[in-house]
């Protein structure tokens, strides 16, 4: 029979078994399988071995109607067919079929004798292994009436012919004889195909990723984590009753070390591992098994430290957001970061911190508050910067804003968290990265700069702190306690002049000024309207550490990763708006110009608006009538936002409306650094002389100037 042919059998074979099964549970009736064992051998270009592996099976004292032995050849046929076809021939009364899968690949055969089993049992063999002669039997007899995996022996036959009992995976077999435990306890025991009895019942509904080059079997066996109360039985001493696995030069654990096998190969298998749905014991158990195959990568990176950004480019790939980075980089942050918000929460200090971590390209430790109170949790965020993070530690206090104590509460827990990092790696961090809105960050810096004051401490506004979007000034009592009088006394110490310190923000922001040895503003009207509040002598001590450095822009990799569909009109010029919905800030402007477009010139544009207030965003758009030209989406999260930005034909940004009490603008939107990078045109509507107003812009249009936002719609549509 051609192969083609028994293609078409199996393929029969397996449709009948698959309507079979559906009718029994249709039915009620569970699948019948006969008592014993189906042995699954899958087997390529294994004619030289196939015929010893296929003697131990015959030789096996366990009655021939009481197992079945399948084999598949996958692959051109080397001679295998021939050499099985005479051992049917000489022993008609052995349960053996066998069968050709046109598809390579030893997870796919696999797949296929699956399909085909007929008993309650089911071990596989590899082709070139062997089992002893009570091997079976004895696999038989462990196995108690309700679903359990049975574990038994597994020696080596060396490469000079010598079978040995002496290797790690036996030792911990043989220490766990006679025991019955938690699969979950042992999940080591699922990272090979060899020497595990399985109930076929189990497996009905598993089958191998032929998409995994390596690995698959570990996938495959990882699953049954899922299988509640599931136990191993770990046979008792018997004799002859061990699974004898071939060692040879090609054996996985002797090929030479390569980035396709060490970090591709086994970057797949944990994507594969996360996608099985898991908690508790069984989770943990699963992330052992990651852990595993992490520690392939890391050991390969160590070698190869210039294959990092190969591995970061399989991930975009991959769209693998969530890879464990921190596993390969235990222990080797150098660099410290508090940052009160950080990823997993969404929110723009996090992401902006992030981005930071990114663009200075350091591996690092990050202390942060737990935000779970306030802040939703988005854990693709991680792929930001995760190719840079260490340890990632969050305090549990209650997120605060101006509370001076719970601030207190997190900056001194952070500290001592960092004190006790420091301890276990044996060396003292060599620089720390703070950042503020969230103050909490600037006072544990503070703290650690005052206990370390040998490390370099960078510390970044990203917008002034002790006056609000307003300009007034933000409130919070200054309170009377030790750590308050302590930082008051350094600052009367070490400030020129004397300060005037009324609010907690006002002695964060000047102490920090005063200890860190850098000090970053995002723009240059940020600098100088912050130091317009302080003495001359002051300002120029700060100006002398000072440096511009807007919101760092996502990596190219960052706008790819995830995939978008933002529902952008293909017949129409899509301008996009990400952000906080105000009519009053820039937007009502663009509305009013909307309407003042002719009929023809409104059917060939669509503003989309994503937001998170959609309902008074919905409720405004119809009321002005703007329905067919504004669309209003939820708001994204950060990584399709990123994607969707590089669909936009034109990006919205808008200016922060300047109150009077605000002689110059201060504020530069995050967005503008998100959009500049996307390779989409900017629109910006600003506020005159602001930091916006600076930047390179594709179409600028004034906040409460509707016409001139009416004429960068038409230069748009004149494109």
């Amino acid at each position: 029979m051609t192969a083609k042919a028994l293609d078409g059998t199996i393929e029969q074979k397996r449709k009948r078994l698959d309507k079979a099964r559906r009718n029994a549970h249709l039915s009620g009736i569970a699948s019948h399988y006969l008592p014993g064992i189906s042995v699954i051998i899958p087997s390529y270009q294994g004619e030289e071995t196939i015929g010893a592996t296929l003697r131990s099976l015959l030789d096996q004292s366990l009655d021939f109607s009481s197992y079945e032995v399948i084999v598949v050849l996958n692959g051109e046929d080397d001679g295998s067919f021939e050499k099985i076809s005479c051992i049917i021939e000489k022993h008609p009364e052995f349960n053996l079929r066998v069968y050709f899968n046109s598809q390579k690949g030893a997870g796919a055969a696999r797949n296929v004798a699956l399909n085909l089993v007929r008993y309650e049992n089911t071990i596989f063999v590899d082709a070139d292994d062997l089992v002893e002669t009570e091997f079976l039997a004895s696999c038989l007899e462990s196995m108690p009436n309700e679903p359990r995996i049975v574990a038994c022996p597994i020696h080596d036959l060396t490469l000079d012919g010598q079978i040995s009992s002496t290797n790690i995976l036996n030792e911990r077999i043989s220490k766990m004889a006679g025991q019955i435990v938690p699969v979950s306890d042992v999940p080591w025991l699922l990272g090979f195909n060899a020497c595990k009895l399985v109930p076929t019942k189990l497996l009905e509904n598993l089958r191998y990723r032929e998409d995994l080059e390596s690995g698959e079997d570990l996938v495959f066996f990882a699953n049954l984590l899922s299988v509640e109360g599931l136990k191993v039985v770990f046979q008792k001493p018997a004799q002859n009753s061990a699974y004898i696995r071939r060692i040879s030069n090609n054996s996985v654990s002797r090929q030479a070390k390569s980035f396709e096998f060490n970090v591709k190969q086994r970057v797949e298998c944990v994507s594969a591992l996360r996608k099985i749905d898991v908690t508790g014991a069984a989770r943990k158990a699963r992330i052992q098994l990651e852990r595993a195959q992490v520690s392939f990568v890391r050991s390969y990176l160590e070698e190869h430290p210039d294959q990092a950004p190969a591995l970061d480019n399989l991930l975009v790939e991959m769209a693998f957001v969530d890879f464990p980075w921190n596993w390969i980089n235990d222990g080797k942050a150098k660099d410290l970061v508090f940052s009160y918000c950080f990823l997993p929460y969404a929110d723009t200090s996090a992401v902006v911190a992030a981005k930071a971590i990114s663009e200075r390209e350091k591996i690092v430790d990050v202390i942060s508050a737990d935000m779970s109170r306030i802040r939703s949790k988005d854990v693709s965020l991680r792929f930001l910067c995760s190719r840079w993070l260490d340890k990632t530690i969050e305090i549990p206090v209650a997120p605060s804003f101006a509370d001076w104590k719970l601030n207190v509460e997190f900056a001194q827990k952070a500290v001592a968290q960092a004190r006790k990092r420091q301890e276990s790696i044996g060396s003292n961090y060599e620089t720390l990265y703070s950042r503020a809105l969230w103050m909490g960050s600037h006072i544990a810096g503070a703290y650690f700069k005052i206990e370390h004051p040998g490390v370099i401490w960078t510390a970044e506004f990203s917008d002034p702190l002790r006056f609000g979007v307003e300009g007034e000034p933000r409130k919070g009592d200054l309170p009377s306690d030790a750590d308050a009088t302590m930082f008051q006394e350094i600052i009367r110490a070490q400030s020129p002049v004397v300060l005037e310190i009324e609010t907690i923000f006002d002695l964060v922001e000047s102490l920090t000024m005063l200890l860190a040895d850098e000090l970053i503003f995002t723009n240059e009207n940020q600098l100088e309207y912050m130091l317009s509040k302080y003495p001359v002598e002051f300002a120029a001590l700060v100006r002398g550490k000072a440096i511009i450095r807007e919101h760092p822009s996502p990596r190219a990799a960052d706008y790819q990763v995830v995939e978008a569909k933002p529902g952008f009109n293909p017949t129409r010029t899509n301008i996009a708006y990400f952000g906080a919905f105000y009519v009053n800030r820039g937007l009502g402007d663009i509305f009013t110009a909307l309407r003042n477009l002719t009929g023809a010139e409104q059917r060939r544009i669509a503003l989309h608006i994503f937001c998170s207030d959609t309902a008074e965003a919905v409720r405004q758009v119809i009321e002005l009538g703007l329905d067919e030209i504004v669309t209003v989406h939820e708001y994204l999260p950060y990584l399709q936002f990123l994607n969707s930005a590089t669909q936009a034909d034109v990006l919205l940004v808008n200016d922060v409306a300047r109150s009077p009490a605000m002689e110059v603008n201060p504020f530069l939107p995050s967005k503008y650094s998100d959009y500049k990078a996307s390779g989409a045109k900017i629109w910006g509507v600003l506020d005159e002389g602001s930091a916006l107003s600076k930047k390179k812009l594709d179409y600028r249009s004034f906040n409460g100037n509707a016409p001139s936002s009416l004429k960068v719609l038409q230069e748009i549509l004149s494109q």
